[in-house]
């Protein structure tokens, strides 16, 4: 069987040079890296994850911390790092702290010595906290931004704008906001964005919350939406949305006739809701993959500037939970 010194010795360069070229991040130029990999792929040189942690100080895995893996959101950014990951034949090590800040930090500390890189989305932690981790390990958040720390955010404000605008231009002029989690910094922004539209859209804005980021809590919050004497309901994400349409069924209220709904972040598969909720479309795959890449580079660079990247959010996805005034 092949070795890394086999590949190194019929390459003419050194087995830092092959190891980088392997696992595609760090200063090789494109043509070493193709004559790399030709000569491993000839060699049918398949690396020892072991043994390459011996040789790097790498252990060959990064960590994934999240607030509820049962919350569709996160499926699109968790697919995205995982294909990154296994194209660099990276491990992924799934941690889940079911919206505990708490728990989050002790989750933290363990997944420190077990990775090489983290990323932390929809953190909860104080930012001395978030900084205090990725001191000792390379670090992206993913919808939070602290200084100091690579991150990627959409620009929730910009989505929620929209949604606002789009409840406007149906001719709603009483809307209620379901506010989501108040540690959450992207919940922040999306207030932030709510109220802005709809002072430029002459909306009436009624606030309730916080709000759990579930289907229960949706459901929870329905009888508030019941009595809120509104036209229309904007909620902090999908699941609330969810849950606040099928409780209001019930209760003998129509969905958009009575009340039109609007989510965020696109996470319910059309045909799972009837109606189909129209939503903000926030990009969890494209976060995914630009927080994972982001941290290759930290780990292969680590003194590259730190970066904070905002991607825009699409406008609203129109379906049919919502309808003119």
């Amino acid at each position: 069987m092949a070795t890394i010194h086999d590949v190194a010795k019929r390459a003419g360069v050194s087995i830092a040079t092959v190891s980088r070229s392997l696992n595609g991040h760090g200063r090789v130029s494109s043509e070493t890296r193709e004559r790399v990999l030709a000569i491993a792929a000839s060699l049918d040189f398949r690396p020892n994850r072991t043994a390459r942690g011996l040789v790097t100080g790498r252990l060959g895995n990064i960590g994934v911390l999240l607030p509820d893996v049962a919350n569709p959101f996160y499926g699109p950014i968790l697919v995205a790092i995982a294909d990154i990951a296994q194209d660099r034949d990276l491990g992924v090590f799934l941690a889940d702290s079911r919206e505990d800040p708490r728990a989050e930090e002790r989750l933290c500390r363990r997944l420190v010595e077990q990775v090489d890189g983290l990323v932390l989305v929809s953190t909860r932690m104080p930012s001395a906290k978030i900084a205090a981790v990725a001191a000792q390990r390379d670090t992206v958040l993913v919808n939070r931004l602290v200084d100091g720390v690579d991150a990627v955010v959409v620009d929730a404000a910009e989505g929620m704008r929209a949604a606002v605008e789009h409840l406007a231009g149906l001719g709603h002029r009483r809307v209620l906001y379901l506010d989501g989690p108040a540690a959450s910094w992207s919940g922040a922004a999306k207030l932030a964005g709510v109220r802005e539209g709809a002072q430029a859209s002459g909306v009436e804005l009624i606030l309730d919350g916080p709000h759990p980021p579930s289907y229960l809590g949706g459901r929870e919050a329905a009888d508030v939406v019941r009595d809120a004497d509104v036209s229309a309901v904007l909620a902090y994400d999908d699941l609330i949305a969810w849950g606040v349409i099928t409780r209001l069924q019930q209760l003998g209220v129509d969905v958009p006739g009575d009340v039109s709904v609007v989510g965020f972040d696109d996470a319910i598969a059309e045909g799972m809701l009837d109606p189909e909720l129209t939503t903000v479309r926030s990009g969890g795959a494209s976060m995914g993959a630009t927080a994972t890449e982001m941290l290759l580079r930290r780990m292969a660079e680590p003194d590259y500037p730190v970066e904070h990247q905002r991607l825009s959010c699409e406008l609203v996805v129109v379906r049919h939970s919502t309808a003119p005034r």
